[in-house]
């Protein structure tokens, strides 16, 4: 019953989320929990349009009570309406039930890396995009054509395991203007929201955070020693990586110190030969010369042909040793793959979202005010209640499996959702895991 006990915990925090509706203008026919409620089912059954779910509402009423705990069935109106006018920061706490699940089953300690680390990667996307419907928090591009866009993005942080494919979203932050501002939010901004989140939902742990050279900054690194992470974070170019210039030079005319060489380890892996190189302390630039960090680059070769197919560098607050330095190129390259910069983050979270049946991009409803990323929230919610299932839940795995791929699984769900009276999404993935099928009369 894992997934059901998981709506049951979504659907409490919905309930103790405080009405912002003014309720001095007469009784409201529908309360906050159910508008919630009723979003996040669309979400979690994967539809793919809000027209779609409101044309099933007929079939699905008794269901939705059932398993989403709706008392009663706002119109989408309603939904759209009460949405729009609640402040996304509501959602924010909605997460933690759900991660601390992963607590109480001891999986968020058998992802620990590093010798205690919980690792999470965070990144940005869209969600939305238009040449014409806006709102107050949209961000605006002038294109050269004369052309305006309206668009949203969002800052997603989400755990990860350089050997587990599953990822656990564990907070969202809009990225997204407010009134009176001259120019665009940014993702930089973002993170100094999302970052006291992410320590929020997870307050026990130990953080290590891993990023782009985006975030290869003195307020950064500071913003993270205050929530007391660690990092790990991708470099290309800058203070750090002239002096390890500067030291290679040195060994190449042999006349640098012993205490000042890039120490060096190499091992062969599936044809390949790598060879990463470290040096600790070093001072990450002179406008912030009390920030010392250390470095690491890793270069893959093909051992055959001597072409290198992978290189990239980074810097740490962990001390790096001869014994740690292998698993600390493993885990920063889940942030930082050959083929996909953007690592599991962005092939596990945002191309799972976008291409498997959430319709991430695809436009729910855009409102005046949060209704749009509210929506978008609430994708997140449903893809992490998902995850943990696929991670948990023997029935839930078993249907997948059935049904060959993700959106197969979805389709099913929906079907079964729609045609039959059902008890709980237990229920439904063990009928689809078991292949059973239903006994009518023929229809002459």
């Amino acid at each position: 019953m894992l997934m059901d006990d998981l709506i049951s915990k979504v659907r409490s925090c919905f309930a103790e989320i405080p009405e912002h509706r003014n309720t001095e203008k007469g009784n409201l026919q529908y309360s906050l929990a159910d508008c919630l409620s009723m979003a996040y089912s669309m979400f979690a059954l994967k539809d793919p349009s809000l027209a779609v779910y409101r044309s099933e509402y007929p079939n699905r009423a008794e269901n939705l009570s059932r398993v989403f705990g709706l008392e009663s069935i706002p119109g989408d109106t309603a939904m759209r309406e009460t949405l729009d006018g609640m402040d996304y920061t509501h959602l924010e706490d909605v997460f933690k039930p759900c991660l601390d699940v992963l607590t109480e089953e001891k999986v968020l300690e058998s992802r620990l890396v590093l010798g205690g680390y919980l690792a999470f990667s965070s990144d940005g996307t869209g969600t939305y995009c238009s040449g014409k419907k806006n709102c107050k928090h949209c961000l605006v591009k002038e294109l050269k054509n004369g052309q305006t866009l309206y668009y949203h993005q969002l800052l997603a942080s989400v755990n990860v395991h350089p050997k587990d494919k599953e990822v656990f979203p564990i907070a969202v932050e809009p990225i997204m203007n407010t009134d009176g501002c001259v120019k665009n939010d940014c993702e930089l901004n973002a993170s100094k929201r999302l970052l006291p989140q992410v320590r929020r939902m997870l307050p026990n742990c130990k953080l290590l955070g891993l990023f782009d050279a985006l975030y290869a900054n003195g307020p950064h690194i500071e913003t993270l020693k205050k929530e007391n992470m660690s990092y790990i974070i991708g470099i290309k170019n800058g203070h750090v990586c002239e002096y390890i210039k500067e030291l290679k030079a040195q060994k190449a005319q042999k006349a640098q110190k012993a205490q000042k060489a890039l120490v060096t380890k190499t091992w062969n892996k599936k044809g390949k030969r790598c060879v990463a190189a470290y040096y600790n302390k070093i001072t990450l630039n002179m406008t912030y010369p009390d920030i010392e960090v250390n470095y690491f680059e890793y270069t893959e070769t093909d051992i055959k042909t001597g072409e290198v197919t992978f290189y990239s560098s980074w810097i740490t607050d962990i001390e790096i040793t001869d014994e740690n330095i292998k698993e600390l190129v493993e885990v920063a390259r889940t942030r930082c793959l050959p083929r996909n910069l953007g690592g599991k983050i962005e092939n596990e979270t945002f191309n799972t979202l976008k291409n498997q049946g959430y319709h991430l991009e695809h436009n729910y409803g855009h409102g005046k005010y949060n209704l749009a990323t509210n929506f978008a929230i609430l994708t997140f919610l449903a893809f992490l209640v998902d995850q943990i299932a696929q991670y948990l839940d023997t029935n839930f795995q078993k249907a997948w499996k059935a049904r060959g791929s993700k959106t197969g699984l979805w389709s099913k769900v929906r079907a079964i959702f729609d045609l039959l009276p059902v008890a709980s999404m237990n229920a439904i993935y063990k009928f689809i895991a078991e292949n059973r099928r239903i006994q009518i009369p023929l229809l002459e």
